[in-house]
């Protein structure tokens, strides 16, 4: 009987937690709590130096003062116009376009034409060709539809007397000066601003002309050829 009454104390003692050890398991756990906090204080304060740094080491590249009266504000204007023109060249574009007589252009003028591919370079080089009273609108459809100043010239060069619309058209459609000379080898000196748009929208290569010119001879008109790719598609 005294053995039971001592286990049923035992078991009673096991299921009330004694008050010391209550207010041990307490402490311990806000010791915890105050270690995740410190935690969570520490990575953002490496968070904030780690930023620190990045801005004093952007302001020391750029030559913009961090601690300045103007603050980090200056060096986040500096990144955000790292990848454009700077203002020199800005400037010097500027004053050669007004050499070739299109007046005093602003700096977003000019931005907004450099974003176009058109620089003063490419100008002066469309104008040498012969296209003297370019205008800044056509200057930015040449340049859109990818047509360099080198692309036109060998163009010319082939004998072609073309407008600014014909190469806009030409290089649109995706003709190239090499590709017009290989067609010019092939014996077709003639071949017309109209023929080479279509024979490249359709997908006339040099290859298979020449693999006609072995079926049907070197003198195979190149209408027949267009017509033969269009009947094959």
């Amino acid at each position: 009987m005294n053995k039971k009454s001592d286990h049923y104390r035992n078991q009673s003692k096991d299921s009330r937690q004694d008050p010391l050890d209550t207010y041990i398991d307490k402490m311990v756990e806000q010791s915890r709590s105050s270690s995740n906090n410190n935690k969570s204080s520490g990575q953002a304060g490496r968070i904030i130096i780690a930023i620190i740094i990045v801005f004093i080491g952007i302001s020391f590249v750029t030559g913009t003062g961090f601690f300045s009266s103007s603050g980090p504000t200056d060096v986040i204007s500096s990144v955000t116009n790292m990848g454009g023109p700077t203002q020199d060249l800005l400037d010097r574009m500027g004053e050669r376009m007004v050499e070739m007589g299109y007046g005093d252009l602003s700096d977003d003028d000019l931005r907004s034409l450099r974003e176009d591919g058109v620089t003063a370079t490419y100008v002066s080089n469309v104008r040498s060709l012969g296209f003297e009273n370019l205008t800044l609108d056509d200057a930015r459809r040449l340049a859109r539809a990818d047509a360099s100043s080198t692309f036109m010239a060998m163009m010319i060069e082939l004998g072609y007397d073309l407008t600014i619309d014909d190469f806009v058209q030409l290089r649109d459609a995706g003709v190239t000066a090499y590709y017009t000379s290989n067609v010019h080898d092939l014996g077709y000196k003639d071949v017309t601003p109209d023929q080479l748009i279509r024979m490249q929208r359709i997908g006339v290569s040099t290859s298979l002309i020449e693999e006609l010119q072995a079926q049907r001879g070197e003198d195979v008109p190149l209408e027949d050829i267009i017509r033969y790719r269009i009947s094959n598609q």
